[in-house]
């Protein structure tokens, strides 16, 4: 696959973003990259993320490679390495997807590609929903997060 890449780097670490065959805003890399150092600073961490954007067909494999799910979603995180400071790891979102579910979320497109890119780093620093009260945490840091950038949390979902 042919990628486009761009990076942040500071003291919240890096983050690359992989557009392949999709393309989004200056202004959502800009907010994607302040969602990143705003997480990275409220955990404590730093972190080396690629953020892949990627079509339904090619997240359909790595779900049902890597959780034996048989279908397409919206987000998978993969941590990678995790030392007690920095978080390295790899976010799979689906564009298709995330267009589809947008208006579950009130989100728009960039707005919902937004709140998975939290979802997902929130899965990197650690957080889950298995549980109702894992559930509530991940959320109500997801919510807080994203506070301000234009995007609505999956919280009330």
């Amino acid at each position: 696959m042919s990628a486009s890449k761009t990076a942040a780097a500071g003291k919240a670490g890096r983050l690359s973003i992989v557009l392949g065959r999709f393309s989004v805003s200056s202004l959502l890399k800009r907010r994607i990259r302040k969602l990143q150092e705003r997480i990275a600073s409220g955990e404590r961490k730093k972190m080396k993320v690629n953020m892949i954007l990627i079509g339904d067909a090619q997240m359909r494999t790595l779900n049902r490679d890597f959780r034996r799910k048989d279908k397409t979603t919206d987000v998978l995180s993969f941590p990678l390495e995790t030392d007690g400071n920095t978080i390295e790891g790899e976010i799979y979102i689906s564009c298709p997807q995330a267009k589809r579910q947008a208006p579950l979320f009130d989100n728009r497109l960039e707005s919902e590609i937004l709140r998975l890119t939290a979802h997902g780093l929130l899965h990197l620093a650690g957080y889950d929903h298995k549980t109702p009260r894992e559930k509530k945490s991940m959320f109500s840091k997801e919510e807080k997060y994203l506070s301000g950038l234009g995007a609505v949390s999956s919280k009330e979902n």
